[in-house]
């Protein structure tokens, strides 16, 4: 499985190209266009986050394989039969504030790239629409977390349920868009 890289060197990458969001924020936006079917075989992806990144500029050679490094992650990491999905956050040497930042980042960036591709929301199940109403409330999360086992605790609790959601976002439409796929290479 390929591993992500160090957060705070993906950050200054970032900012070094005046890409000014989050590797949390990115990795959201990548894991949401994922999950709302957008073909696992496209290229497509670099030119919405130049859209949305980079008022469509093409990015450095590095940032184009930094998001390449994250968009094979994501992929193979969605389609991980042991669910080892995992968001691209803060280290948790980091404090809770800044965890907990970059949570709202990423949940924001998943339902900018859901959004981007997922256009017929009376179509979803009603699973998946609680998710995007839960993910909408998280955008709203107080961040202002203490640094105690019991706000530690209530954080990795929301984050392991913005995991799961991710993963039951892809199952239920992701897989379906990447078996659609298949069969049009099959005919």
């Amino acid at each position: 499985m390929n591993e992500l890289p160090d957060y705070q060197q993906a950050q200054l990458l970032l900012e070094k190209n005046e890409i000014f969001v989050t590797p949390s924020e990115a990795h959201g936006v990548i894991s949401g266009l994922l999950a709302c079917g957008l073909s696992i075989e496209a290229k497509e992806y670099l030119g919405l986050l130049s859209d949305v990144f980079n008022d469509g500029q093409a990015f450095s050679h590095d940032l184009k394989e930094f998001f390449a490094i994250i968009y094979k992650q994501v992929v193979e990491s969605f389609n991980n039969e042991e669910f080892q999905f995992d968001l691209f956050l803060p280290s948790d040497d980091e404090t809770l504030v800044d965890q907990a930042n970059g949570l709202v980042s990423w949940v924001a960036g998943f339902m900018l790239g859901f959004g981007l591709k997922q256009k017929d929301y009376g179509k979803l199940s009603a699973d998946v629409k609680e998710v995007i109403s839960d993910f909408s409330e998280i955008t709203r999360l107080d961040t202002m977390f203490d640094e105690t086992e019991e706000d530690s605790q209530a954080l990795h609790e929301v984050i392991e349920y913005v995991r799961v959601s991710a993963l039951l976002c892809f199952a239920e439409l992701g897989q379906e868009q990447a078996s659609k796929s298949t069969k049009k290479t099959l005919h």
